[in-house]
């Protein structure tokens, strides 16, 4: 059982003590949790309370868990199952510390893992007889003769004289062992048998074999034994090591429980026992009165102390029969219970969280809400809504809620049932909405308490959760953002530099246009007879001779041989100097001496002024041009182009 409080030690001995003075068992009124209220089955085998305060009870077929507001089932699978041959009981159930809930029926061990209610086969299990739990929360499992934690940290060897094991417990740095023979067994932590004792004679053992149930008190342990003979009720004192019968009976007695106050309460098929073992009163109630006046005779399985005091009862027909000690007191008159806030219910745009779900593609809950710690969504995920609810029955009215929202700059919030705004309703349901938020991480912090003046601050129930950036507002996008402005603004300067240097390439292009323009005009009318028949100036009259009639005669006939063939790529300085009966030689002394050109040149520098003609006329592309004026290819006639005029034909 959960450690408690000191406050709420004194409250629960307070509150018991209110009970023992009650002499009927009309005067203590029950409440019924039953399929009407969603249950699954109204035959309950066993109770049990979980840390969180949450309440788990076993039908035939079913595990429901209640947090105060509504039930959630999880249907058993009986083919998943491990064997455990030495368990020869009824149903048992034991909850560890890694929130998974233990069941044992008759050579059999069930596991279930609560943060996502689905049954599982644990897989690191040894195959071993039997399996336990103690009040700390260490796991001991038995293989043989071996008792060990399932750390490996201690480990019994079990005296062989001593029967089957039914029960450990541990009660500071000492294990008890219980057996089927009634003998108990005490051993050191680090595994050294300390003393052994019978708890009733050897011609007893046979009637109370069947099962033991043990129930750690202050300085004793109580220990239920049931049998082919009837049941016992028996204590023993752990300082004098003695043993004391306080009920024997020949019916069946159930489950065993106490109280922070030191009361019993067993467990029978027609009602339960309420036993004060220090004054050795017992009371029997085979009648339960429910709040409307009815009295219900039921059969009453198992029994259950919660840690608010209240206690509640299995029956076989009935469902859950719940009563508090608080049942009798005015709604106003103040009370101070321990509760915790339990987070039932998380919501999305209006719809609740299923763990398993895909929304939007993503798997929000992989745990049940009471286990969710961690949420993550979406940018567009971002209306929420949380639903808390604690275990307040008889007052939920009462029930005062604190909460505190980092998204919220004003602190901690203290609503209830009175508050402006229904945060909480009548039963307790505290509903939270935080609507439209923004990207970023949150986190949320809620507590509870019946007394607004008193609160718990290590019970603090906290959750966080991330909203993710729009992937337009991410960190990364920010950076292709950086990354795209450096890019237009590289761009536009190359453009510009790009521009420029297109602007004074054109400018460029236009003085050597006008300068080609002037070297044409002075091509095309400095022919070679023009240029021999044109005057000299008196510089150059004075310096050379005038051409006679004769070479001017000579150049006209050689360019017009020249641009009469001016389309044939064939036609070289051989063919030009045949065509006007020289040799080569000649032919080249002539040329030389009259134009300071060879012939080749003569020829290249002929066909070079009609392609620039044809470019002028613009009729042409610059390969027919190439063709046209006689050369091999268009990249070599604009090389010669080039060479000839200073630029490329396409700038021409």
């Amino acid at each position: 059982m959960v450690a408690r409080s000191s406050c709420s030690r004194l409250l629960g001995l307070l509150l018991f003590a209110v009970l023992t003075l009650s002499a009927s068992s009309q005067e203590q009124h029950f409440y019924t949790l039953n399929r009407q209220n969603g249950l699954s089955d109204n035959c309950v085998l066993q109770l049990l309370q979980l840390h969180d305060g949450r309440m788990v009870t076993i039908t035939p077929r079913t595990i429901d868990i209640y947090d105060g507001q509504r039930f959630s089932s999880l249907t058993i699978d009986t083919a998943q199952w491990v064997a455990l041959p030495a368990y020869q009981g009824a149903t048992h159930l034991f909850a560890d510390a890694h929130d998974c809930l233990w069941m044992k029926q008759h050579e059999r061990l069930y596991c279930f893992h609560l943060p996502t209610m689905r049954q599982i086969i644990p897989a690191d299990w040894h195959h071993d007889d039997d399996f336990f739990i103690d009040e700390a929360g260490d796991t001991w499992l038995l293989k043989g003769r071996m008792l060990r934690n399932a750390a490996g940290t201690r480990r019994l060897q079990l005296p062989s004289q001593a029967g089957l094991l039914q029960d450990v417990v541990s009660v500071g740095d000492t294990v008890y062992t219980f057996f089927d023979t009634g003998q108990l067994v005490a051993f050191t932590g680090r595994g050294r048998q300390l003393f052994s004792s019978q708890a009733y004679p050897t011609e007893a053992v046979s009637r109370y074999q069947w099962t033991s149930l043990v129930v750690p008190g202050a300085g004793c342990l109580y220990q239920l034994r049931t049998g082919a003979g009837g049941s016992v009720l028996l204590e023993f004192d752990r300082h004098h090591r003695q043993w004391r019968t306080i009920l024997s009976s020949d019916r069946t007695l159930h489950t065993l429980t106490l109280t922070p106050s030191g009361i019993l309460y067993l467990t029978a098929p027609s009602g339960y026992w309420r036993i004060n073992p220090q004054t050795s009163e017992q009371t029997f109630f085979s009648q339960l009165c429910l709040p409307d006046g009815t009295v219900l005779s039921t059969g009453v399985n198992t029994v259950c102390l919660d840690r608010e005091g209240g206690m509640w009862l299995g029956t076989y027909d009935s469902g859950i029969l719940y009563t508090s000690p608080l049942s009798g007191l005015f709604d106003t008159k103040p009370i101070d219970i321990e509760v915790h806030p339990i987070l039932t219910t998380i919501y999305l745009h209006g719809q609740p969280l299923l763990p398993g779900h895909s929304y939007d593609g993503q798997e929000l809950l992989t745990v049940t809400p009471p286990y969710v710690d961690e949420l993550h969504f979406s940018h567009s995920q971002n209306s929420l809504a949380f639903q808390f609810s604690t275990m307040n029955y008889v007052r939920p009215r009462s029930t005062v809620y604190r909460y505190r929202f980092s998204g919220d700059e004003q602190g901690w919030h203290t609503i209830s049932a009175d508050s402006i705004g229904h945060f909480v309703d009548d039963k307790g349901v505290f509903y939270l909405p935080l609507m439209s938020l923004s990207p970023g991480d949150y986190t949320l912090e809620v507590m509870a308490s019946t007394n607004p003046r008193h609160w718990n601050q290590r019970d603090v129930r906290t959750i966080h959760f991330t909203i993710d950036y729009p992937w337009w507002q991410s960190p990364l996008a920010f950076v292709l953002y950086v990354v795209a402005l450096a890019l237009v603004i590289g761009s536009s300067f190359l453009f510009y530099r790009r521009r420029m240097q297109r602007q004074n390439r054109e400018q460029l292009l236009l003085l050597r246009i006008q300068n080609l323009v002037e070297q044409v005009n002075q091509y095309e009318h400095s022919a070679a007879v023009v240029m021999l028949s044109e005057p000299a100036s008196e510089q150059e009259a004075s310096a050379e001779p005038e051409p006679t009639p004769q070479e001017k005669e000579f150049m006209s006939r050689a360019t017009a041989l020249v641009e009469q063939h001016i389309a044939d790529p064939n036609y070289h300085v051989e063919q030009l100097a045949a065509d006007l009966c020289m040799e080569r030689t000649g032919l080249y002394k002539k040329l030389t001496a009259l134009i300071q050109q060879s012939p080749v040149a003569f020829i290249r520098s002929i066909r070079l002024r009609r392609a620039a003609a044809l470019l002028r006329e613009g009729n042409m592309s610059v390969a027919e041009i190439a063709e046209y004026a006689g050369f091999s290819s268009p990249g070599y006639f604009s090389k010669c182009f080039q060479k000839e005029f200073g630029c490329k034909p396409s700038e021409y």
